[in-house]
């Protein structure tokens, strides 16, 4: 056998060398374990791709692209520490397969270390000549993680050869840091037909649609992804936090619930299916899940507060105040909202408690200028008769909303009459006229507070409300039969402002006006009675 020259040798092992690193990461790459890892790692089964790629790399120990791939799916799944001693492995077991830099890279991005993260990526550009697809790929999804560096990631994912659905991808996710959501959209786009049996980048639209509100053509690229890949996990996800975002509650459940049945974590998740049955109003089933949620030793603020929430709204008020104990006691300053204190006042009306409540919804007010919590107390201290505290609460109302409504405006009048403040309650009354100038209701009111103000002195009244009484028979004579009452009232004063001032033929004119519309009124009866009666027979001596 002709010997070999030293020098030929040495290129051949090099030669070989080169040829099985290459032939190793085509292994990695055409590796099921690696296709299947990455599709549960896109529908948020980490644990699964964790296990299958541990399992790779057992039958192929000497595979350092396999060792990414793990360290990869590790740092999906929180388990960085483990994916930083795989990348170790990694690049000591073949330095020169850029992918475990790329990892390292990616570390350091997710621990704020830009400047170290470089340093490794340069290294896997370096060895792999910027010419492996994968590690080109590997180090624009590590310049991502940051915000700085997309127009970087695009510079490498243009070198990414042929039509490369996860490059395509990766391009969006880059003119998305940049907020060029056309772009996004089109790179998503063009990734969708590189492959028609990949649900990733339908969806990746419809998180683009989703970001910027447009409802109905981000539903329908998830539903595009469903319609790929039925079991297509995070398009679930997303379909009900579109949903709950444009109030449809019911389709939100739903849509969870076929998330949380594909998904690996289904109790990472809970709280937020709780918000969903929350908003669909579905308290029953709502309540066990924040109860179960708020004996975790986790259990935040949030969890309690919306637990007391769903218990006022399903009538279990007893156990709403422990609820909203242990929020108060849990939350911070910050996170108390006026919401809460409603909350509160609406459980203490429940159970006829209206003091409190109004306590309570003047906490949420002091928080939140909001009309609602004013127009509660103004109403509750009327309805309880506190007629000088719903005057203030009125008043309070009034300071924030443009235009009171008439039914607020009648009970602020009102509560004014109430306590003696007429000047006020004209005033108040005036405004109802002018929301309601073909109802007597305001013209009775105002005339009731002028008169109130011209009280009888030595058998006599000035008759200032004379005119508003009039004013209150002009109108209520054009629908007499919905103003009996206050044309009853209103002929009653005139009668007897008439009888004051000894016009007695003029007074009686309006007493039988009165019968006239109620025959049995006693007092118009007992009045024409005595004007009736014949004056009596001078005595003779």
């Amino acid at each position: 056998m002709k010997e070999v020259s030293k020098g030929a040798w040495n290129v051949g092992k090099m030669l070989m060398f080169f040829l099985s690193c290459a032939a190793s990461l085509a292994v990695a790459q055409e590796n099921p374990a690696i296709k299947q890892a990455a599709y549960l790692l896109e529908t948020d089964q980490p644990t699964k791709a964790v296990a299958a790629l541990q399992a790779a790399v057992t039958a192929s120990p000497q595979d350092a692209a396999l060792l990414y791939y793990l360290g990869h799916a590790q740092i999906k799944n929180n388990e960085k520490a483990k994916a930083e001693i795989n990348f170790q492995k990694g690049t000591e077991l073949d330095p020169k397969n850029g992918l475990n830099f790329a990892g390292k890279g990616q570390l350091r991005m997710l621990d704020n270390q830009a400047a170290e993260a470089k340093l490794a990526f340069d290294e896997a550009l370096k060895v792999s000549k910027s010419k492996d697809d994968e590690v080109l790929k590997a180090v624009a999804e590590g310049y991502l993680l940051g915000d700085k560096m997309a127009k970087d990631a695009l510079a490498l994912l243009e070198k990414v050869k042929g039509k490369d659905v996860d490059a395509a991808v990766l391009k969006g996710d880059a003119y998305l840091k940049l907020n060029d959501g056309g772009k996004s959209v089109s790179s998503y786009e063009n990734g969708a037909t590189y492959d028609a049996k990949r649900a990733l980048p339908h969806y990746k639209v419809g998180l683009v649609y989703l970001r910027s509100k447009n409802y109905d053509v981000a539903e329908q690229n998830f539903k595009k992804a469903l319609e790929v890949d039925p079991k297509y996990t995070l398009a679930y996800k997303e379909l009900g936090e579109l949903y709950y975002q444009s109030r449809r509650a019911p389709e939100a459940v739903k849509a969870y619930e076929a998330y949380l049945g594909l998904t690996e974590k289904p109790e990472s998740a809970k709280l937020r299916y709780a918000f969903y049955l929350f908003m669909a109003k579905d308290y029953k089933r709502a309540n066990p899940i924040f109860e179960e949620l708020s004996k975790r030793p986790d259990a935040t603020a949030t969890v309690f507060k919306y637990k007391a929430y769903s218990l006022v709204e399903s009538g279990e008020l007893a156990a709403s105040h422990a609820a909203f104990d242990a929020y108060f006691a849990k939350a911070t300053k910050e996170e108390i909202q006026a919401g809460d204190y409603e909350y509160i006042a609406k459980a203490l009306q429940k159970e006829g408690n209206d003091s409190v409540a109004v306590e309570n919804y003047q906490k949420a007010f002091d928080l939140e200028k909001k009309e609602e919590y004013a127009s509660q107390i103004a109403d509750i201290q009327f309805k309880r008769k506190k007629y000088a505290e719903a005057a203030i609460a009125y008043k309070q109302l009034e300071a924030i909303k443009p235009k009171l409504t008439s039914p607020e405006l009648y009970n602020f009048g009102r509560a004014y009459y109430f306590t003696d403040q007429f000047q006020q309650a004209d005033s108040t009354f005036q405004k109802l006229i002018t929301l309601q100038p073909a109802m007597t209701l305001g013209y009775l009111w105002q005339a009731r507070s002028i008169a109130a103000q011209d009280p009888e002195t030595n058998g006599k009244i000035q008759g200032t409300a004379k005119p508003y009484f009039e004013k209150v028979i002009e109108v209520g004579l054009t629908r007499a039969d919905k103003s009996k009452n206050d044309l009853i009232e209103a002929y009653s004063y005139l009668g007897y402002y008439h009888f004051l001032r000894n016009e007695i033929s003029t007074s009686k004119g309006f007493w039988e006006k009165v019968l006239a519309i109620d025959p049995n009124d006693a007092r118009a009866k007992e009045i024409l009675k005595a004007m009736n009666a014949p004056a009596p027979k001078p005595r003779q001596g």
